[in-house]
């Protein structure tokens, strides 16, 4: 008996073509795009943070909650909140003042804002657990510092 076989050339490797494409699929591709749309996800929460720390800073401690949903409504206008599906109801914003209370002598010397942004998966992917990212929501936490630089009219 003969140790080498010729390969049949009617097609039969046809056969491994359909699950080794649903392997690919599923467990390549699919959470490929997934982890892209995220980490764009991510820097776009990153911007709305740094957004409505600036804005606040830059602003009279009193209208610090103004101030933040302007940045905020800014912020949803651009185009990065838009391809990630995000409104002005995903995000959530805590500002605390250091070194002082608005309205208080001194004025406070800085503040810090976090900020909650919950994205919702690109393309959810059913599996019999959840994953956050995969098929569940993810929520993105920042948080930062800026010095006050309007410190009211004295």
């Amino acid at each position: 008996m003969n140790a080498t076989r010729k390969r049949n050339k009617k097609g039969y490797q046809f056969a491994e073509l359909g699950p080794a494409l649903i392997i690919i699929f599923i467990v390549v591709l699919f959470p490929m795009l997934d982890l892209l749309y995220l980490s764009l996800a991510f820097a776009s929460g990153w911007y709305c943070n740094h957004l409505v720390v600036r804005e606040v800073a830059c602003r009279d401690p009193l209208s610090a909650n103004a101030a933040q949903q302007a940045a905020t409504q800014a912020w949803s206008d651009t185009g990065l909140a838009k391809f990630i599906g995000a409104k002005t109801t995903d995000v959530s914003n805590t500002i605390s003042w250091i070194g002082g209370s608005p309205g208080s002598t001194p004025p406070p010397s800085s503040v810090s804002v976090a900020t909650i942004v919950n994205v919702q998966p690109f393309l959810p992917i059913p599996f019999f657990m959840k994953i956050q990212g995969l098929n569940e929501p993810v929520k993105f936490s920042y948080a930062a510092e800026r010095p006050q630089e309007e410190k009211g009219i004295q």
